[in-house]
């Protein structure tokens, strides 16, 4: 079950209207369970999953603005950060395709293909924004906690600093 789609991607970054839907499908999906699960917890993930209609959790979905003691925040929405992991996936690994022949990179002589390096620096680039928006999404479920009670219950992993690449050798 996916949280998101091509149309919320597109509000955010720019993307082809020539992607095959399953293979943007299939990058949302690692986005999800991949980096999403960890930050959240396997508990609360799930529970978004099954219960995503439910209002607390399309507020938490597509944020807004909220009060909390007279002060009003901005809360960007789970989504936000779901389409920064989406893309950085998809801009470093969405022109390769599978054939029967192995792995291969579609170009023609009419474009230059994006070098491997300059891939790279975007991936880590949407990956570094995307997890600055989850903490803008994670002060907006400590200061609402009460609404969400399967989250932060010790199940989740939303400390990570940072991460480093290395090329595989």
């Amino acid at each position: 079950m996916l949280l998101i789609n091509r149309t919320d991607i597109a509000t955010k970054v720019q993307i082809s209207d020539s992607v095959y839907a399953d293979t943007l499908n299939e990058y949302i999906e690692q986005a999800q369970f991949l980096d999403m699960q960890d930050l959240l917890g396997v508990e609360f993930y799930n529970d978004i999953l099954r219960n995503k209609t439910d209002a607390n959790y399309v507020a938490l979905l597509d944020g807004g603005t909220y009060e909390i003691s007279g002060l009003f925040y901005t809360n960007v929405g789970l989504k936000t950060p779901i389409i920064y992991y989406t893309n950085s996936r998809y801009k470093r690994f969405g022109s390769q395709q599978d054939t029967a022949f192995g792995l291969i990179e579609k170009s023609n002589e009419f474009s230059d293909r994006v070098s491997k390096s300059e891939k790279q620096v975007t991936y880590k680039l949407n990956q570094q924004m995307a997890f600055k928006y989850w903490r803008n999404v994670e002060a907006f479920l400590n200061r609402k906690s009460a609404d969400y009670p399967l989250w932060n219950k010790g199940n989740c992993n939303s400390r990570r600093q940072t991460f480093r690449v290395t090329p595989i050798r």
